[in-house]
């Protein structure tokens, strides 16, 4: 009888690991991927916006009999059929440098949409920008866009979320960015926002043209079957880096270590105490430097290792002080509320040498160190370790 319950233990255990660790390979084909599709000027008046083309580009949706698309393991690009998505495209009005602008793959949240007003302004930064809509739809002209006010009107098809199909056309959209003769096809990057930020983590294990990919709030691993939940991480190719805060009710602080963890290539993380999660994740200060650094080799945000504690201490070394570290924190939370409404505090750490330190408060369940070169509109210039979370912070 143990021997049963012992096999089928294993059995489980060795299902839920093949289901969290799938190649990409099963789902999509890079090489179709990476040939650049048909596209055309979107013909709708009230979705051409001032200083941005409005494309409908030649992707992929799912066949109308496709009953797959909301289940754990969907049908493959290859049962897909061919059907437009809408993208905003733009170019900065200098003139572009001895190579080409760097460009930026911008990645909406759930909810969200090629938004304008961010694509514009990743442009004003000197970035040749693609903003794509990843439910089927357009996004149109307000005077005054906001995060809500701007108005989706569904393409063909209709309204949909479509994984497989989505992060396809993502990459669809990468390639008809690099295709572009003022573009440097070699200084690539994407930000990937909430929801954008699980594709993102998809896209990084498909696309190894970008240089670098930003993951904004998201991009976790889950405990789960559903399909986004972190199976793919192990095949990222690209460097990745991670800006999440302590508070957010889309993942634990435990779930995005994890991911941080199983990404092989995980390359900076900034935790920030309560970051507010909205749209307005785009104008970060710490994405804007880590895309230059990725794109352009421009100061990293200061790096640390991950985190060690011994006799009541954390401590971490510090692998890159960015432009120069003006403070160096240990945040905790010895808070029993529910995971995204704990109260999380900060005290003083002690930097000697390239080692950074902290002694943890008696009751902490869960800390982390970080490290400061500026403060930035949302306390977000900053290298953190991974969280230390101990077991009574797992109940929810």
């Amino acid at each position: 009888m143990k021997k049963i319950f012992l096999f089928l233990f294993c059995s489980a255990v060795f299902n839920v690991f093949a289901y969290m660790q799938e190649s990409p390979d099963k789902y999509w084909d890079i090489d179709l991927l990476n040939i650049k599709p048909e596209y055309r000027e979107a013909p709708f008046e009230d979705s051409k916006f001032d200083g941005l083309q409005s494309l409908l580009i030649t992707g992929f949706g799912p066949a109308k009999d496709d009953k797959t698309v909301k289940l754990p393991s969907p049908n493959p690009l290859s049962k897909k059929v061919r059907a437009e998505f809408f993208a905003l495209m733009g170019f900065p009005s200098t003139p572009a440098p001895e190579g080409g602008y760097p460009a930026v793959v911008l990645i909406h949240g759930g909810g969200g949409t090629a938004y304008p007003q961010y694509a514009k302004y990743w442009i004003s930064k000197g970035y040749a920008v693609i903003a794509v809509d990843w439910y089927n739809q357009r996004s149109t002209v307000n005077p005054n866009p906001t995060e809500t006010n701007v108005k989706r009107i569904p393409l063909d098809g209709g309204k949909r979320q479509d994984h497989v199909s989505n992060v396809a056309n993502i990459i669809l959209a990468h390639t008809v960015l690099r295709s572009q003769k003022n573009v440097n096809p070699e200084k690539t990057a994407f930000v990937g926002l909430s929801w954008g930020s699980w594709y993102g983590a998809m896209v990084a294990a498909i696309d190894n043209r970008f240089k670098g990919g930003v993951e904004i709030y998201c991009g976790d691993v889950k405990d789960t079957k559903e399909f986004i939940n972190g199976r793919f991480h192990h095949a990222v190719k690209i460097p990745l880096y991670w800006v999440v805060s302590t508070n957010d009710q889309n993942m634990t602080v435990s779930s995005i270590t994890k991911a941080f963890k199983k990404c092989p290539t995980t390359y900076n993380r900034s935790v920030v105490i309560n970051l507010p999660h909205s749209h307005s994740g785009f104008y970060f200060d710490s994405c804007q430097r880590m895309v230059s650094h990725f794109v352009n080799g421009t100061a990293n945000l200061p790096k640390l290792s991950d985190i060690k504690v011994k006799n009541g201490i954390a401590s971490a070394e510090i692998l890159d002080k960015g432009k120069g570290i003006q403070k160096a924190v240990l945040c905790y939370t010895d808070s029993k509320e529910k995971y995204h409404k704990r109260k999380w505090q900060q005290l003083a750490a002690e930097i000697k040498g390239n080692t950074v330190s902290a002694k943890i408060p008696d009751g902490a369940h869960s800390y982390y160190l970080s490290v400061f070169d500026g403060n930035g509109r949302f306390r977000d210039l900053c290298g953190s370790t991974d969280v230390v979370v101990l077991s009574i912070a797992e109940k929810k």
